[in-house]
């Protein structure tokens, strides 16, 4: 399980090249609602890491963080990736 200082590097959204870190500092320091807060994150309209990006401006909101939870959900996205990747390769 990767510690704390891991998931806070790593990056939240390959679109704005910002890590975790980055992403609860922006939503911390706007007071904007939770889709125009993504696009400091995101640099971006698309919805890949909506998930993670969504439960982290939660909990900016809420003031607690669940670093495991945060791992989880960008796991989670990457599997997903990985697996379309797949399938794209193989031709199914």
């Amino acid at each position: 399980m990767p510690t704390k200082e891991e998931i806070l590097a790593t990056e939240i959204c390959e679109c704005g090249s910002k890590s975790v870190a980055d992403a609860i500092k922006i939503f911390q320091e706007t007071s904007l609602p939770y889709k125009k807060a993504k696009k400091l994150v995101t640099e971006c309209d698309k919805s890949c890491c909506r998930a993670a990006l969504l439960r982290i401006f939660d909990m900016a909101y809420m003031g607690n963080f669940d670093y495991d939870e945060i791992e989880r959900l960008i796991q989670l996205r990457n599997d997903r990736l990985g697996e379309i990747l797949e399938r794209m390769k193989s031709g199914r």
